[in-house]
């Protein structure tokens, strides 16, 4: 059931600037993905956004992963006078302790959080504000906080009118390269010694067998490659003593529906039919966007690093098919920065409504500028994973 509340101000006190066409703008909040459909598929096909706004990628994860962590959809639908869709948030509530907290749609398994705006709509600091403020207010228990992390500055050479908000710098970056098509680009975005290295082992391996690059064509390939990344994931998470949601049948769920609807592209490196390596990922605008990957931690197998010997095959698959661009997500890896020449500063802001809010703010502002420190700092961060895995044994 949607509700709807005309866009009047800012905050108490305050006046929202804007151009007289967008006085009669109007914010509208639902619950169930059905009645922004519409909207949704319009703006999806106008706005700067990644794969992780599209229905494609949401509804399969609202259905399952967001099912699984209690996430109740909350769509915020802003219209213009004349009743046109200019800007829908797919976010979601979740209760944390006494707080309610409104965040995108995705959680962690979104890499890049954008809102969908209609080309032409830039609103500001104060309007924006008042989009989300008045949203909270629309329902019963509504939002005591927006926490909106993991926000790219821009997108698509756009920029993102989130970034308006107070804000602060995420705890990581994320990383991509762009692709041409060009038989020696991968070589060329890996050093010399990195290049050489891998030659070697992709020798080393191939004198075992016959050793295979594929990309799963059928579902009797694809539920080949699940079974093969979801085996080899759980296996590594066990053995450093990690709590993975990987090991959760939502996960898998999600991760079967994507394929099974034919938008996760699944890769897969071999050994005489052993699946030694898996990347899972999906195509929006010419944009590859890796979501997963795992490898076969047999130290005789590892030792010639199948994942990043698939990895370069893949960067190069994609270049060959076109794409314009490759990502590999959030957070720090050296295999990111390996095959990666660019890092996306991503952004965190969080917007209070009421007291409440206003001092979960405070806390999740000073936890993710925690992180942050911590993970910019290398000796720290590698310090803490060490210390992680000799607590978990």
């Amino acid at each position: 059931m949607g509700h709807s509340a005309s866009l009047t101000s800012c905050g108490p006190g305050r006046s929202a600037t804007r151009a007289p066409d967008r006085a009669a703008l109007a914010v509208e909040v639902h619950s169930h993905a059905a009645n922004v459909l519409g909207a949704w598929a319009e703006l999806e096909g106008l706005a700067a956004a990644s794969l992780y706004q599209t229905r494609a990628f949401l509804l399969p994860w609202l259905e399952t992963r967001g099912a699984a962590l209690a996430i109740t959809p909350f769509f915020i639908l802003v219209r213009s006078e004349a009743g046109q869709a200019v800007a829908l948030f797919c976010l979601g509530l979740h209760v944390r302790g006494p707080f309610r907290i409104a965040s995108f749609l995705g959680a962690k398994d979104s890499n890049f959080n954008l809102g969908l705006l209609r080309p032409g709509f830039e609103p500001g600091k104060a309007e924006i504000c008042d989009i989300f403020r008045r949203a909270a207010q629309t329902v019963p228990n509504g939002p005591d906080l927006y926490a909106l992390f993991n926000m790219p500055l821009a997108w698509e050479g756009r920029a993102n009118p989130l970034a308006a908000l107070q804000h602060q710098e995420s705890p990581s970056f994320a990383y991509m390269t762009a692709l041409a098509d060009d038989p020696a680009l991968i070589d060329a975005k890996l050093s010399k010694d990195m290049a050489k290295k891998l030659r070697k082992k992709e020798k080393r391996l191939a004198d075992r067998g016959a050793l295979v690059y594929g990309v799963a064509c059928d579902g009797v390939e694809s539920a080949a490659a699940i079974d093969a990344f979801f085996r080899q994931k759980i296996a590594r998470c066990t053995a450093q003593g990690i709590v993975t949601d990987f090991a959760t049948p939502p996960m898998r769920a999600f991760v079967e529906m994507l394929a099974a609807a034919g938008r996760l592209e699944l890769y897969t490196l071999a050994l005489e039919g052993r699946v030694l390596a898996v990347y899972g990922g999906g195509v929006h605008r010419g944009r590859f966007s890796a979501m997963f990957n795992s490898f076969d931690a047999d130290p005789a197998i590892a030792a010639s690093s199948p994942g990043d010997l698939l990895l370069k095959s893949l960067i190069a698959q994609q270049a060959a098919a076109g794409r314009a661009s490759f990502d590999l997500g959030i957070g720090e890896a050296r295999y990111k920065m390996s095959f990666c020449d660019e890092t996306i500063v991503l952004i965190d802001a969080v917007l209070p409504v009421g007291i409440k809010g206003r001092l979960l703010a405070f806390l999740l502002a000073s936890r993710q500028k925690l992180k942050r420190a911590i993970k910019q700092n290398p000796r720290l961060f590698a310090w803490i994973r060490r210390f992680q895995r000799t607590h978990r044994r």
